[in-house]
């Protein structure tokens, strides 16, 4: 008797989580680089009042001092967009760009294919590095 009341609480609840994760799971794809340093999040846009599509973000996820050079994001080795020049701020669209910790939008269109690759070309101490993020 018991069981039987968990269990009409039990497979409810774990139905709802199961529905949330699967809505979440398909307005979101994300990708981390190999060190850890970058992610990317690409989200569907479901206010109506902005334009529609999917947003492109990319987040340096430490607290280094370090200065993007470009980002550039490839899909079916084509440039889809190449980015060079950030200015921190709010945008007359919105847009807020970072640059320490560097946190930037940087696409509005459709869906990603799974094969994108974003590469971040990034300085620190006089030195050049590419890091590469796969989207998932």
């Amino acid at each position: 008797m018991i069981r039987n009341k968990y269990l009409k609480v039990i497979i409810p609840l774990a139905l709802i989580v199961i529905c949330v994760y699967w809505y979440y799971s398909s307005i979101v794809i994300s990708g981390t680089s190999d060190n850890g340093m970058w992610k990317v999040t690409y989200s569907k846009n479901i206010d109506s009042s902005e334009p529609s599509g999917w947003e492109g973000h990319l987040n340096q996820r430490n607290n280094d001092n370090v200065t993007v050079k470009a980002i550039v994001v490839k899909e079916n080795d084509k440039i889809n967009t190449s980015i060079n020049s950030f200015d921190e701020g709010r945008a007359e669209d919105g847009k807020i760009t970072v640059l320490h910790p560097f946190s930037d939008d940087f696409y509005l269109g459709p869906k990603p294919s799974k094969g994108t690759v974003l590469s971040v070309v990034w300085e620190h101490n006089d030195q050049t590095y590419t890091d590469i993020v796969q989207i998932r």
